[in-house]
């Protein structure tokens, strides 16, 4: 079932019969949506990647029976984890892809406003300097500092192209939000971004055979897919960007997202990220068997990084 396309008066989705072999995902986001055990047997075997996810978040896939094959690569990955020196190093890493990335994003957006280029490239000019800092670090908790720090320099920028009228003051995390309300329309595009992002980043780790719950950036901790955070945030600036253009372009279309249910305004951000995010899948997987690569042979990682 396709999402989004109406069908006669009743605003029903269409229905087509499809191969397995011509389909890259099932992703089941809408409640009572239903598929039959010999359709996820035919999927699995065509390799076909399903996804169930709650509020546009991934909660649980289909996992193949030969992701027990990986078990090597899950003891370097724990090797690496345990040695403070090694999981500091790449964490540094992470951390520094992901800030030298919003850098690179801030100087695109000053090229947008006159009014506020020059705050925007001397906010630039700040996270540069906390990229050149990362070089210095011993822990995983300091580069983590240094992310957060380099974050509030970031959205402080993005806020001064976010059109007023969406309400967007910062970045505001699911569970920084008190119970029962809701994210600004703004903040509610970059979740529904970031959610598509992440079944993307924990679909590649699956390929790969990582293990998605012991990352080096984040910390791990039950429940908790720290792995896939570390390398979602080589890529968050990806989908800020494109976000950020759609705000511009269209505010009525952000500002419909006030609670996360018109239609129209999530297919329309739906269709943007998973477009960025096509553009972008060998980079994903890239980086992903260059991290597999580096706990292996016990290399150096290098970080993705946007280039001006």
């Amino acid at each position: 079932m396709v999402p989004g396309e109406e069908e006669g008066k009743k605003g029903l989705v269409k229905k087509a019969e499809l191969s397995p072999v011509s389909l890259d995902s099932i992703i089941f986001a809408v409640p009572g949506s239903t598929a039959s055990i010999s359709a996820l047997i035919d999927a699995a075997r065509a390799g076909v990647d399903v996804v169930l996810m709650d509020n546009w978040r991934p909660v649980a896939r289909l996992v193949p029976a030969r992701y027990g094959f990986f078990l090597r690569l899950w003891h370097a990955q724990l090797r690496t984890y345990m040695s403070k020196k090694r999981r500091a190093s790449i964490a540094a890493e992470v951390a520094g892809a992901k800030i030298w990335n919003q850098r690179i994003n801030l100087i695109y957006m000053s090229k947008l406003s006159v009014k506020d280029k020059y705050s925007l490239r001397r906010l630039a000019d700040e996270v540069g300097k906390i990229v050149d800092s990362l070089s210095s670090i011993t822990t995983a908790e300091e580069a983590m500092q240094a992310e957060a720090e380099a974050a509030r320099l970031y959205w402080r920028g993005v806020r001064l192209l976010v059109p007023s009228e969406l309400g967007f003051k910062t970045r505001l995390k699911r569970f920084s939000l008190p119970p029962g309300s809701s994210p600004d329309p703004f903040n509610a595009a970059l979740n529904i971004g970031y959610g598509m992002l992440q079944k993307e980043v924990w679909r590649a780790i699956f390929a790969v055979g990582l293990d998605p719950f012991i990352g080096f950036l984040h910390k791990p901790r039950p429940g908790r897919m720290s792995l896939v955070f570390d390398l979602m945030e080589e890529f968050r600036p990806l989908i800020d960007r494109e976000m950020l253009s759609l705000a511009r372009r269209k505010p009525n279309i952000i500002a419909r997202l006030q609670n996360e249910k018109n239609e129209e305004a999530v297919n329309e951000v739906l269709r943007i990220a998973l477009n960025t995010l096509n553009e972008h899948r060998q980079d994903i997987f890239k980086q992903t068997r260059r991290l597999a690569t580096s706990l292996l042979n016990e290399t150096e990682y290098n970080g993705f990084k946007l280039s001006y």
